[in-house]
């Protein structure tokens, strides 16, 4: 059956990516594209892809995932909202809302801002009911120094040194836009905000971040990490659990 662009939808989805393979559709794997994918097929009885605005990793999750894709039905949109979420049944993805758009419009490359955020429990113990959304840390990070730290990656630079090493992007250039973090009660959130960002970036800045607080890493270390482009130089990765796409601004 030839599908024809008559009417773009643009979803809203929310996911637990604990159990998923990432965002992006692999074969013999479960992703979230993937089961979403399914749906849209089980409700609508078209196979299509659907494109999503950013490649979680997996383990990531999202409040604010949005996604669109084609289809020569019309439906409303509480019809789509409904449909697709009783077809994902058990499934840790939900559709939070469905908007029919434009047919310029790309999930992707009509995103101006991503903003990602990293949660951490820092305490002796670890959170029963966080654990699946954050990294615990025991001892008492420096605030202070990861705040005076985190402020010197605001700015366009050549990330390099906080990219992962099988990163397929041809350039490594990006312009974090805004950074911040906060500590409520035995919570650090730290948050960034970027048009895009390199393969794991975020994930190693966190990590470096991270060092940062438990004083491994000097605040003014940070830039000559920028300007090494050397990863060697930068901390570890941070878990994938414990980072949430929270919203995308168009």
């Amino acid at each position: 059956m030839k599908l024809l662009k008559t009417n773009n939808i643009k979803l809203t989805i929310e996911y637990n990516g604990s159990n998923y393979s990432g965002w992006q559709s692999q074969k013999n794997e479960k992703t979230v594209q993937g089961e979403i994918e399914k749906a849209i097929f089980k409700f609508s009885g078209y196979k299509t892809v659907i494109q999503g605005a950013g490649r979680t990793d997996a383990g990531v999750h999202a409040l604010g995932q949005c996604a669109n894709f084609f289809i020569d039905k019309k439906y409303s949109e509480y019809q789509i909202i409904n449909g697709l979420n009783f077809h994902l049944g058990n499934e840790k993805i939900r559709i939070v809302s469905a908007e029919i758009v434009e047919e310029k419009f790309d999930s992707r490359f009509s995103a101006k801002i991503k903003t990602y955020q990293y949660q951490i429990i820092n305490r002796t113990s670890p959170s029963v009911l966080m654990s699946d959304f954050s990294l615990h840390i025991r001892p008492e990070l420096n605030l202070n120094s990861m705040e005076e730290a985190i402020k010197k990656l605001i700015g366009k630079y050549d990330f390099s040194a906080f990219r992962a090493r099988d990163c397929q992007a041809k350039n490594p250039i990006r312009t974090l836009e805004k950074v911040e973090i906060k500590r409520k009660n035995q919570i650090i959130y730290l948050n960034f905000s970027a048009k895009s960002f390199l393969y794991q970036q975020i994930r190693i800045m966190v990590g470096t971040i991270i060092e940062v607080g438990l004083q491994k890493i000097k605040p003014k270390d940070i830039l000559d990490i920028i300007n090494s482009k050397n990863r060697n130089l930068a901390g570890p990765t941070a878990p994938a659990r414990g980072l949430t796409l929270v919203k995308i601004d168009y």
